[in-house]
């Protein structure tokens, strides 16, 4: 959690930067830290060898946590398209850096083989178009942890973290996303317990 002063900053920034009202700015800093703070708990950071502490501490220097204040701000201020607008803008440069990550790879890495993870798709009964637009939703999912991995993971970059992707790891994610994208939310939030408890 952000100290008061720290917390007055930010809430100071989105008043000047944006030109909201200082109950908005409130109101955001809050919305942000309790969907913060809900993902702190979750077994993933635990698994990870984070505390809720430390995740929140990493958290609140992330582009994303500022993206998610701005757009809240926005839309706490009343000014909808405002908000759309600066999360499109935010999710396309997540979508570039990730690009570049990807492009990166070397060439022994799965995520670097379309072949690949389409025979791991196969495997799972997906047809290969499903596969390919899949995976780019898996690495937007990986780059969003990124920032929050742990301590022995603390020197690599997004492209290594990609890089250390197994087809046993792209097997459970491609399930997992694939049953989001069927709108089946209970089996979906099924297998990614599994999913999480398999990182412990």
């Amino acid at each position: 959690m952000p100290n008061s002063k720290k917390a007055e900053t930010l809430c100071a920034e989105l008043v000047a930067e944006l030109g909201v009202t200082h109950a908005a700015a409130d109101s955001a800093l809050l919305v942000a830290l309790d969907r913060f703070h809900s993902e702190a708990h979750e077994p993933a950071v635990a698994g990870a060898g984070l505390t809720p502490a430390q995740y929140m501490q990493a958290a609140v220097d992330t582009l994303r946590f500022k993206a998610t204040l701005i757009c809240v701000a926005l839309l706490a201020d009343g000014r909808e398209a405002d908000a759309r607008l600066s999360w499109e803008m935010f999710i396309e440069e997540e979508i570039a850096v990730i690009e570049r990550a990807r492009k990166a790879l070397p060439p022994t890495a799965l995520l670097a083989n379309v072949h690949a993870m389409r025979r791991i798709g196969r495997r799972l009964g997906l047809r290969d178009e499903q596969t390919d637009e899949l995976v780019p939703g898996i690495m937007h999912s990986i780059a969003a942890g990124y920032p929050y991995r742990g301590p022995c993971q603390q020197d690599l970059s997004l492209t290594d973290i990609l890089a250390l992707v197994t087809p046993e790891d792209l097997t459970h994610c491609l399930r997992h996303a694939a049953l989001v994208a069927e709108g089946r939310s209970q089996d979906a939030a099924d297998a990614l317990r599994r999913m999480q408890r398999g990182a412990h």
